[in-house]
């Protein structure tokens, strides 16, 4: 990933922004310190799409394993919702 100075990026935004566009991201940096990250709409699109597959791959897991949690009787009944509530914080 490259580097950029936001100095840099004001001089020569538009070749820097066409090769985010080719497919190189590139890092701004502001008085040596990182204020922003340029990708491309297809990547950024792409990584949106493989994040939300990644969570709601986890959260399927997460069902799998309560309902494996269930069916082995593995529960717990509060008479009321301040012991529900105990019970998650403790």
């Amino acid at each position: 990933m490259k580097t950029v100075p936001i100095s840099d990026f004001r001089q020569r935004a538009a070749d820097i922004i066409e090769e985010v566009r080719d497919g190189e991201p590139a890092l701004l940096l502001q008085r040596s310190r990182k204020v922003a990250y340029l990708v491309g709409s297809e990547q950024y699109e792409r990584d949106q799409a493989e994040l939300a597959a990644l969570r709601r791959g986890l959260f399927l897991a997460e069902v799998r394993e309560a309902e494996q949690e269930y069916r082995a009787g593995a529960t717990s009944t509060f008479d009321d919702i301040e012991d529900l509530i105990a019970g998650l914080q403790g």
